[in-house]
């Protein structure tokens, strides 16, 4: 008579198989909770009008300008130093430097209707915005719209296309 052997638990194989199911499953659900292009352009977009229109305000509370430049991979917030000449924020403040996210661009930065010079500043005086401005945040699938008006105020939309 043979010896019958039972079989307890699982063989290494076994394991094994398991293991990497779980890691392409793991893998899978990782990638999709990335945010997208569009959801990263949408996010700047919002930071950026949201610091825009406190620029705009700081300006008018302290009486001191406040000045913006832009350049296609992000942007910076200038104030006027003790020596009158422009500095930028210091990184600790909410002013600092900003990159863009992955692919996002600041594609046209418009004041009046006329493309900003590279090293053009646009500057938020205490009195108020003299310009009206137009900034277009985009990455591949998305373009965002903000506009700063004469009164301060600051919108964004998104452009959709047809």
């Amino acid at each position: 008579m043979e010896s019958l052997r039972q079989k307890a638990g699982f063989t290494l194989i076994e394991l094994l198989v398991v293991l990497a199911i779980l890691a392409v499953v793991a893998s899978a659900v990782a990638i999709s909770a990335l945010p997208g292009d569009a959801d990263a352009a949408r996010e700047d977009a919002r930071r950026l009008a949201a610091l825009l229109e406190a620029a705009m305000r700081d300006s008018r509370a302290s009486g001191r300008g406040i000045a913006w430049s832009a350049e296609r991979q992000g942007y910076a917030f200038w104030y006027r130093g003790e020596d009158g000449d422009w500095t930028l924020y210091p990184r600790s403040s909410l002013y600092r430097p900003r990159a863009l996210a992955g692919p996002t661009e600041l594609t046209a930065v418009l004041v009046d209707g006329r493309s900003l010079a590279p090293g053009e500043r646009v500057v938020f005086a205490p009195y108020g915005l003299r310009s009206e401005l137009r900034a277009t945040v985009a990455a591949p699938g998305a373009q965002f719209f903000i506009e700063g008006n004469v009164l301060g105020r600051v919108s964004l939309a998104r452009v959709y296309a047809n």
